[in-house]
């Protein structure tokens, strides 16, 4: 996805608004869009969190790929790497120990939306 897009088909074959599109528009909707860059899905919705599998391995490498993250994943323990889910759509991945978040990735259409390791540990913890 362009950085300069404002919508793109999902999977389901829907058009969905990005960050950018609904920032372009000066206020919240308040409809909890999926890319909502005022806070307002994530405040209604919330995240969720989805434990890694080795069956995920895959996955995992594409989206550290498409980052362009060097991450060496492999030195996590599995139960420390979660998926990361607004609206039961995959949004990121953390990797983290005990206490904090160590590092997270963003899929690109999300990266627009402020989410911040505080925002998510405030969710996980």
């Amino acid at each position: 996805m362009n950085n300069k897009e404002l919508s793109y088909i999902n999977p389901d074959g829907f058009v969905v608004f990005t960050s950018d599109f609904l920032k372009n528009k000066g206020t919240c909707c308040r409809s909890a869009c999926i890319h909502c860059p005022y806070g307002f899905t994530v405040k209604k919705h919330g995240f969720q969190f989805k434990d890694f599998t080795h069956g995920d391995e895959s996955q995992l490498e594409t989206m550290l790929k498409e980052s362009n993250d060097k991450l060496d994943w492999k030195t996590f323990d599995d139960q420390n790497i979660k998926f990361i889910f607004l609206k039961n759509q995959l949004c990121g991945v953390l990797f983290k120990n005990h206490i904090v978040i160590k590092h997270f990735i963003l899929l690109p259409q999300f990266q627009k939306q402020e989410i911040s390791k505080e925002l998510l540990e405030a969710y996980l913890f």
